[in-house]
């Protein structure tokens, strides 16, 4: 059954960072702690002890105009790509920047065809006051909602 929830440090020990199919792919137990102790904030799909995706939300919004959150990172395991999980963990974001009265959110996409569809599918776009960024606007949630 799989678990989305907001990383503590408490759960650094709790889960296996370790596994084979995370090697190369996803940060290490030291890398959460030190993302952690910035105020960065991490959502994590967990299936049992293992997790299998995460986002990495920057605790300071984005100085540009309009401020908004700014996701610096969205990983998921190859093997469970394509299957909504992305779209989960940004809805999650999404109500995390808007508990912090930010209406947009902001983030660099890597320059593969799978970032780039990602980020299409659920409307981040490229935005003018953002040079090399896209934007996504929190009043269009419809990205969000469907597949």
């Amino acid at each position: 059954m799989l678990r989305f929830r907001k990383l503590r440090e408490s759960d650094l020990s709790a889960y296996d960072w370790a596994a084979a199919e995370l090697t190369g792919l996803l940060p290490s137990a030291d890398y959460y702690a030190e993302t952690l102790a910035k105020g960065n904030m991490l959502l994590v799909i967990f299936d049992g002890d293992i997790p299998l995706g995460l986002l990495e939300m920057e605790a300071e919004p984005d100085g540009g105009r309009p401020p908004c959150a700014r996701v610096s990172r969205v990983l998921i395991l190859p093997a469970l790509r394509r299957h909504g999980l992305g779209r989960m963990l940004m809805a999650l974001a999404a109500g995390e920047a808007a508990e912090r009265k930010l209406w947009f959110i902001s983030g660099d996409i890597p320059d593969t065809p799978e970032a780039a569809g990602f980020a299409k599918a659920i409307h981040m776009l490229p935005d003018s006051r953002f040079d090399g960024r896209v934007l996504l606007d929190l009043s269009d949630v419809e990205g969000l909602r469907h597949g």
